[in-house]
């Protein structure tokens, strides 16, 4: 399966969601590989965190199109480091 990359800040972006699918696994699985890596990446360089009051409309536009779990409150979207970060890791 392929998931295409959002656009954020000018980079693409992969959502928790969409790095679940694209490795066919259950949900929380990238949200628990991320939270282990969380401290060697930096926030706006390597992810991104969107909080729900100030990104509340295109949080719901994500949900609409499926990209995010529907109990997600906060999204987190990850650039191609982050994501490496965290296939490292789970490949140890």
């Amino acid at each position: 399966m392929s998931e295409t990359p959002l656009q954020h800040a000018g980079r693409d972006v992969l959502t928790l969601r969409q790095v679940d699918r694209l490795n066919g696994v259950a949900k929380g699985t990238s949200f628990r590989a991320f939270k282990r890596v969380r401290d060697q990446l930096i926030e706006e360089r390597d992810f991104f965190r969107l909080d729900a009051s100030e990104h509340g409309r295109y949080i719901e536009a994500l949900r609409r199109q499926g990209l995010i779990y529907e109990s997600t409150i906060h999204c987190v979207l990850l650039t191609h480091t982050a994501y490496r970060h965290m296939r490292r890791y789970s490949a140890e």
